[in-house]
């Protein structure tokens, strides 16, 4: 028979014992990393499956695709053909643009139909939806010399009138594209 005054110490110590067991066997998540590349094609880092991966363009008049149907266009996307939680480790994982890799389906545009090439002059956005991992989503801007990664801080979503609407994420003011797109994306180009 235990003594009851141990009784707390004990469970303390088997809880304890129970989180430091789950921590050292359970693996870790890594977020989803994506690296773009010439073509563009995208390199992919992280401890999750790829589920949905998307490209964006910008609706007729605008410079910059926020990564969102609802406020710009999707050019290219492909989902896991066996289900969501069914695709590929993402970990090294290479993905060029408007090509299908095994276990995939292209959604947008149909299957029968090639993707769009992407116009130089204008900032596109990607969505990789992973299962296992956070997702990822960034720009890129194509130029003449090919795709340059940018990072983008302030475009955030506000929802208006049941509407989704572009603002910038500080000040919750309507988005203003810059006037020199070329100038703005070479300040905000990643290093790679």
């Amino acid at each position: 028979m235990t003594n009851k005054k141990h009784q707390p110490m004990n469970m303390l110590l088997l809880l304890a014992a129970s989180c430091l067991i789950c921590f050292l066997g359970c693996e870790r998540e890594k977020p989803t990393l994506v690296r773009v590349n010439t073509g563009p094609s995208f390199s992919f880092s992280g401890s999750g499956r790829l589920a949905v991966f998307t490209v964006y363009a910008p609706r007729s008049g605008e410079k910059i695709a926020f990564p969102d149907a609802d406020v710009a266009s999707v050019v290219w996307q492909i989902k896991a053909s066996k289900g969501y939680f069914e695709g590929v480790h993402v970990e090294g994982f290479q993905l060029h643009y408007g090509k299908v890799p095994d276990g995939y389906t292209q959604v947008v545009p149909s299957q029968s139909q090639v993707a769009p090439p992407l116009p130089t002059g204008a900032v596109y956005s990607f969505f990789a939806e992973t299962s296992g991992a956070a997702a990822e989503a960034g720009y890129f801007y194509v130029d003449k010399s090919g795709p340059l990664q940018v990072e983008l801080h302030d475009p955030c979503l506000m929802l208006v009138n049941g509407h989704k609407v572009r603002v910038t994420c500080k000040t919750k003011e309507p988005y203003q594209e810059p006037n020199d797109l070329e100038s703005f994306v070479r300040q905000r180009q990643t290093t790679q």
